[in-house]
């Protein structure tokens, strides 16, 4: 699916400040309001799935999210009413220390009222609830940490962001050969290996590749959509490492024409204040801990909400005490 939009995140922040059309982009094009929850959401703990915790006591994480100053961001992939791209990015204002957290579109979440085997994936919240039900759902499943605001792009959206890059370099592992004449419109990818610059629309391609077509020779990745958010991330770094390296105008200008997002202008100015002088070594990505397995016939990421907890911890600056190291699901 359109997984394009994280070259947009981390240099959103880096560079939005220096110029003085920020207003006048933020008030024409980004703001959006997100109450558009459609209705409350509910999760459903399944007393069978062995990856529901109970979550009462927080002690440790809550401290540290009270002490640190991090603003937490869902960024969102929209394909139609689908997030099929999501992540958790959180960005201390004091260290310029930022996280990127992928989050699987397959990632099992549980609504109650909504349990059709294909609206227990996280990519489905969108199209119910909006991206105000987005944060909501996130939050939850990140052991209620604040989800303070979100941003969303579109299809056309990346493209146009990529090629006002000049393109992002990458290095193409296999041959990636897949057709889809059912797609509209009809969707064909081919690249062969080796080092190419892409531009907004093959880029795109290559992010949504994730298994060869039967019978080209080429090749899938051998772990389906989390082989892909791997090679998604490599693309991120590569294209961070150039919209940090140039001169940005054109880029903004661009990019402020196809995001959305619910941050107010003055916290935005006072996000991109604090993001300038940040280096890609200060962006560490990862991605939500769990397994890929099969329920009900069904594919899902099943989040693994001890090493969760473990992660949020490390992001947010703390240490994970022994006795938590040995949560027993269900307790």
């Amino acid at each position: 699916m359109k997984n394009f939009l994280k070259i947009f995140t981390v240099s959103f922040l880096t560079f939005m400040v220096l110029f003085s059309s920020l207003v006048w982009s933020y008030n024409h094009f980004l703001r959006e309001d997100a109450s558009e929850e459609a209705e409350p959401i509910e999760a459903v703990v399944d007393p069978n799935d062995e990856t529901q915790v109970n979550l009462d006591e927080l002690d440790e994480l809550q401290r540290l999210v009270y002490q640190r100053n991090r603003v937490n961001f869902v960024v969102m992939g929209l394909e139609g009413t689908r997030s099929d791209t999501l992540m958790l990015v959180s960005f201390d204002k004091d260290t310029k220390k930022t996280y990127v957290v992928a989050i699987p579109r397959d990632t099992y979440y549980h609504r109650k009222g909504y349990d059709h085997l294909q609206k227990r994936k996280i990519n489905s919240v969108y199209g119910d609830h909006g991206a105000g039900g987005v944060k909501t759902v996130v939050s939850d499943l990140l052991h209620d940490i604040p989800v303070d605001y979100y941003m969303s792009v579109t299809y056309k959206g990346a493209e146009a962001i990529v090629n006002s890059l000049g393109g992002v370099p990458v290095n193409i592992p296999h041959l990636m050969n897949y057709s889809d004449p059912y797609d509209t419109p009809p969707l064909k990818i081919y690249f062969e290996p080796g080092y190419q610059v892409l531009n907004g629309e093959n880029a795109v391609k290559f992010l949504r590749y994730r298994k060869a077509s039967p019978g080209t020779g080429a090749a899938s990745y051998v772990d389906g959509d989390l082989g892909r958010i791997k090679a998604q991330q490599e693309f991120i770094k590569a294209a961070l490492k150039k919209a940090l390296s140039l001169r940005l105008p054109a880029v903004v200008s661009t990019a402020a024409k196809h995001v959305k997002t619910d941050i107010e202008i003055t916290e935005l100015i006072s996000l991109a204040t604090s993001a300038m002088g940040m280096t890609m070594s200060d962006v560490e990505m990862t991605m939500l801990p769990g397994e890929d397995r099969y329920q009900d016939n069904a594919s899902f990421y099943f989040p693994d909400y001890q090493e969760i907890k473990a992660l949020l911890i490390e992001i947010y600056g703390g240490e994970v005490p022994l006795e938590e190291q040995e949560i027993t699901p269900g307790e």
